[in-house]
This record gives C-alpha cells, structure tokens and sequence, in this order.
C-alpha cells in the first residue's frame, strides 16, 4: 500500500495537465517547476561549472567517497539543472557523494547524439582532469536521464574509458520504440506518461535515427555490449508506470550479460517518485536505499 502521503500527490496529479502532452515551449515552462514541492536538503553546497566544454552544477554534501554524474530526465527535450537542484543536492546527502548535476544539450535544437556526446565528454573530463578514480565514479539518471546513462556506459566503453563503480537509475526510459506491454497494462494508473506523449519526444531527440539502434535504445543492446560496458546497477520504478517493462528489460539485459543488477519495484508509484523528498515518505526511503545498496558495491570494489 501506498501512504497516505503519496495517494494525495496522486490526487493532485489526476486533478492537473499532464506536462508531457503540452506544447513543447510550455512543457519546458512548466518542467522547471518540476521539483517545487521537493523538500530542500540541507548542508550542500553548489558550484557552478563552466571549464573545458563541461557545464553544469556541483553539489556537494558534508562528506564524499564517490563522485556521481548525474543526466537528469525529461523526455531528452526539456528540464535543466535549476529543474534538478534540490535534487542533487538530496543525491549528494543520501549517496555520500559529491554530484556533477550536467547541463547537456536537449533536442529537438539538438538531437542525438550530441547530449550522449556531451556525457562522455564530461565522463572523460572528470576521469581524466578532476583526479577521479574509475571506482569511485557512479552514473545515476531518471526517466530519459536513466535512459541517457545507459547509452553513455555504451558509448564511453566504445571510446576506451574506464568503467565506472556503478549505475543507480530510476524508472529509465530505455527503449525509445515504446513497444512494451505496459504501455497498454499501465496506462489506466500512470498519471505523467503515456505511449503517445513518449512517442512524440522520441521523435524530437532521434530526428529520423531508428529508434531500435541499441546506441539509443540501451535495452536492446546485446548481452556482449551490456557486458563490456555496464557497471553494477540499481533499477528504481513504481509498478504505476507506462515505463515498468523498460526498467524489467534494463535488468533482464543485465542479467543475462551477467551484470550485477537489483531491481526494486515500488507499489503503486507514479514516475520518478524519488523528486517527492519532503511530500511522501516512499521518496526518502528509495533514496535511502539507494545510498546503502552503493555503499556496498564501493565497499566491494
């Protein structure tokens, strides 16, 4: 069962516009309220970046072992790191971690590859220039973000880097054909996605590429991809979502490449129920055990 908590933000949410059926300039409008009612963590600092072709925001906690990079979602057409601040702020808290909030490019004024480029540029740049160690770099990404961190692994190990400690995703968007299941099976309870709405925003980021290119669509990759280029990973998703077969596919392509891979499925969350911190308590907790679930994978590194 669901709190009580998170049954009245589910109120809310049947009672408001579902953002991603707008209009693209009011999405965007709209995606930068996005983490309004997240509580604000506290005891993290923030730095703004500009250096070497990488931007983005540093947020930084108490103390930090690992140095996260983090793609935030959005449909690979809106969001940005003021969308995202407090929230990387909570990843810095709860991950121990000092987190590179990215400022990549979106599509459709920029469509892929290039925010999969800009990931591995800033991969690279905090490997190589900002004295990070391979095992103490993790990926972490929400919805297309999760989806963003996938291809990124993919692309980083094509180019020869170092794999990372580990990878937390939260309800990925990984297979932008959107053929599965749930798209069908889910469509009744979740209240933000939709076959339709994912579709169209496919369309803007693949700007004619084949939305069945594992490059795009991470879960499609085959198990000798997924094993030359993933870490560990942790998969977050409510069972309230279009999007719960993309996060099975990520684990079963883990699996069956032999990754190591936990799949935590959340009952009755909507997507990406993690930004609720501070509205309901399942939010905390998933981060909660986020942070402990990479504790012990670095603790084995």
């Amino acid at each position: 069962m669901a709190s009580v908590e998170a049954e009245q933000f589910a109120d809310m949410l049947r009672q408001a516009p579902r953002m991603a059926e707008m209009p693209l300039d009011q999405q965007r409008a709209a995606g930068e309220h996005a983490e309004d009612l997240t509580a604000t963590p506290e005891d993290v600092t923030y730095e703004t970046v500009a250096a070497d072709g990488v931007a983005g925001v540093w947020a930084v906690g108490p103390t930090h072992t690992a140095t996260v990079l983090y793609l935030f979602g959005g449909g690979h057409v809106i969001t940005s790191p003021a969308a995202r601040h407090k929230f990387a702020g909570h990843l810095a808290r709860t991950l121990d971690a000092r987190v590179l909030l990215l400022d990549y490019p979106l599509a459709p004024e920029h469509p892929y590859p290039q925010d999969v480029d800009a990931a591995v540029r800033a991969a690279r740049w905090l490997l190589e220039q900002q004295g990070v160690t391979a095992d103490r770099l993790v990926l972490v990404g929400e919805s297309s973000g999760g989806g963003l961190v996938l291809e990124t692994l993919l692309a980083a190990a094509r180019a020869g880097l170092p794999r990372p400690a580990a990878a937390y995703l939260m309800s990925p968007w990984a297979d932008l054909t959107c053929r599965s299941g749930s798209f069908e099976q889910r469509s009744d309870v979740d209240l933000e996605c939709s076959r339709e709405s994912l579709r169209r925003m496919a369309g803007q980021y693949l700007d004619g590429h084949d939305p069945a290119d594992p490059a795009a669509s991470p879960a499609l990759a085959s198990p000798a991809e997924v094993a030359a280029a993933w870490p560990p990973l942790l998969v977050q998703v409510g069972s309230h979502e279009v999007l719960l077969d993309d996060a099975l596919a990520v684990a079963r392509a883990a699996a069956l490449a032999d990754v190591p891979v936990t799949l935590d499925v959340w009952s009755r969350m909507q997507h990406f129920f993690q930004l609720g911190v501070g509205v309901y308590p399942e939010a905390a907790a998933a981060l909660d055990r986020a942070g402990a679930w990479l504790r012990q994978v670095l603790a084995a590194q």
